[in-house]
């Protein structure tokens, strides 16, 4: 008579638990496909946000992506320039680590806000075209990405180059 070792009774384990799991399960002899995953109805239109000029187009926001790169997709959805993404995103980055309520209360300028950083230098130029009421708006993300909107649009009128604000290297 052969005892029973702890490698039997594990193998008898295991095969019990498979063919009770064949014996339950209609299997078919296929691979499952990819597609065959229950995956939840995801509606696109909260995503969507019609661009407020006609030199940038409507882009996706995938949620599944960085903060960044939904920040920066905001951004050409309200409005910037799609061939100047890459920039941005990398501004938002920089300037606030893609934290729309980011305060520097160090700035000389009355503090800078939110995602771009906008300092007080520009809080009446915001307050005069109506993109802001008060310096706290800013800390909205839409906010602060028209607010940027404006003072990079601003540059590009005045200078020819929009990103003055905001050092690019």
């Amino acid at each position: 008579m052969t005892s029973l070792t702890a490698p039997k009774i594990i193998a008898g384990l295991i095969t019990t638990i498979w063919g009770f799991a064949l014996a339950v399960s209609p299997y078919s002899g296929q691979p499952a496909q990819p597609d065959a995953i229950a995956q939840a109805p995801i509606s696109v239109q909260p995503y969507l946000i019609e661009p407020t000029t006609t030199t940038s187009s409507t882009i996706y926001i995938d949620p599944y992506t960085t903060a960044c790169e939904q920040f920066s997709a905001l951004a050409v959805n309200l409005g910037w320039p799609a061939d100047q993404r890459t920039v941005l995103e990398s501004i938002i980055k920089r300037e606030s680590n893609c934290t729309p309520n980011a305060i520097n209360r160090n700035d000389p300028n009355g503090g800078s806000r939110g995602l771009l950083q906008i300092n007080g230098f520009w809080h009446k130029y915001l307050i005069e075209r109506g993109i802001i009421n008060k310096p706290k708006d800013l800390l909205h993300a839409d906010t602060n990405l028209l607010a940027g909107l404006a003072i990079y649009q601003y540059g590009v009128d005045r200078y020819g180059f929009g990103w003055g604000p905001w050092s690019t290297k």
